[in-house]
């Protein structure tokens, strides 16, 4: 199917739609046994804006440990997860993730675009971290050979995005990003994109997230009187619902558009179902509804057989999420580096990690090698439906 024809589909569906808390998080890194358990570890967020991407990591990422150590784990030797909370504070990122050596042999994605800058201007990363969220070309860019990537990047999102508002005919289009790495890049690469289609930014809207303390108003205030016809929301999830609903509630009829970080439950939740319908979303991660796909299928049976906690850090009770699934499948890959190398360390996951020429996982393929550390560029539009699910 055609780009054109698919974002005329796509441009028919938006016509349509305008009528847990983790158990593990610690604070200090504890020593992994010798010889004995394997430790992936987590610093990440598990208070503060990105808590919910936290806890679903690690419930993903539980529910395929608890999966593989009930088969045996790695020559009789159990994966354990030891999950540390940054406070989504780049300085805490930094310092937890040098006291994982030693003690971890991989790590799940970190949170933070500041935090992830943070990172690359230590340079200290001294064991695989599988993942990062966002993913900014600060990161992308980085060549610590420790460094893999399992999202398609934010540049490629945002791009994906614009093309199919043109590809629709919306050429006014404006942005509510906040001021970080993220939000900088988003902004320039959007101007860039426009720029050579004789197009400009209709608004360019700065909250804060970076600073003492997280303000949308800024932002909101931004937009108040500008023309256009479409908004691309960036952010963590709850800063996105609110914004959401912020927007809706003045009565903007503009279409909304957020990178694959937005949280549709949240939405619906805190903008509720008739503000949350519509609203378009990238998605990095293999569609939840999809049980054909093999991956998804063994995700389903896993997290409803070894997670028991189901509520995020905000009270939503339901099913599934993205985050669950990108902690399961970073996990995933972790526990395949292993048995590809057959060794338990961070030079075995490297080097594991390095073999994934073309793996598929079950639907969703993972393609690294000793050069190239990005393993995925999917990308899907999805919108939230009148019922709160997501529709392709």
């Amino acid at each position: 199917m055609t780009m054109r024809r698919r974002a005329i589909l796509f441009s028919a569906a938006l016509s349509a739609a305008a009528a847990f808390s983790p158990a593990g998080a610690q604070t200090p890194a504890g020593k992994a046994k010798a010889g004995g358990e394997i430790v992936i570890g987590h610093v990440c967020g598990y208070t503060g804006p990105a808590r919910n991407d936290a806890a679903e990591m690690n419930a993903g990422a539980e529910a395929l440990i608890a999966a593989v150590n009930e088969r045996g784990g790695f020559n009789g030797r159990k994966f354990r997860l030891l999950a540390v909370d940054d406070e989504f504070k780049p300085d805490n990122t930094v310092k937890l993730i040098e006291e994982m050596k030693g003690k971890a042999i991989a790590l799940l994605p970190i949170t933070g675009s500041a935090n992830g800058a943070a990172l690359v201007k230590a340079n200290t990363l001294a064991v695989p971290l599988v993942g990062t969220i966002p993913a900014p070309d600060v990161l992308r860019e980085w060549k610590n050979p420790n460094v893999f990537h399992i999202r398609a990047s934010d540049r490629e999102q945002t791009e994906r995005i614009l093309e199919q508002q043109l590809t629709i005919g919306l050429t006014k289009i404006a942005l509510l990003v906040p001021n970080n790495p993220s939000g900088e890049q988003l902004t320039v690469l959007t101007e860039a994109y426009l720029a050579k289609r004789n197009l400009k930014l209709a608004a360019n809207a700065v909250y804060l997230l970076a600073g003492p303390k997280v303000d949308l108003e800024p932002g909101l205030k931004a937009l108040q009187g500008k023309d256009y016809q479409a908004v691309i929301v960036f952010g963590p999830p709850p800063i996105i619902a609110a914004a959401i609903k912020a927007v809706k509630t003045a009565g903007v009829t503009a279409q909304l558009y957020a990178l694959s970080y937005a949280d549709a439950q949240l939405i619906g939740k805190i903008a509720g179902p008739q503000l949350a319908h519509g609203v378009a979303i990238a998605q990095v991660m293999p569609n939840l509804n999809n049980k054909s796909l093999g991956l998804v299928k063994e995700f389903h049976e896993n997290f409803a057989k070894y997670v028991k906690v189901k509520v995020k850090a905000d009270g939503i009770k339901g099913a599934p999420t993205f985050f669950n699934i990108e902690g399961y499948i970073s996990a995933k890959l972790i526990v395949e580096a292993v048995r590809r190398s057959k060794d338990a360390s961070p030079e075995g996951v490297r080097r594991g990690l390095e073999m994934m020429k073309e793996y598929d996982l079950g639907g969703y393929i993972i393609d690294f090698s000793p050069t190239k550390h990005w393993g995925s560029q999917f990308i899907e539009l999805s919108l939230i439906g009148g019922s709160g699910r997501l529709a392709y």
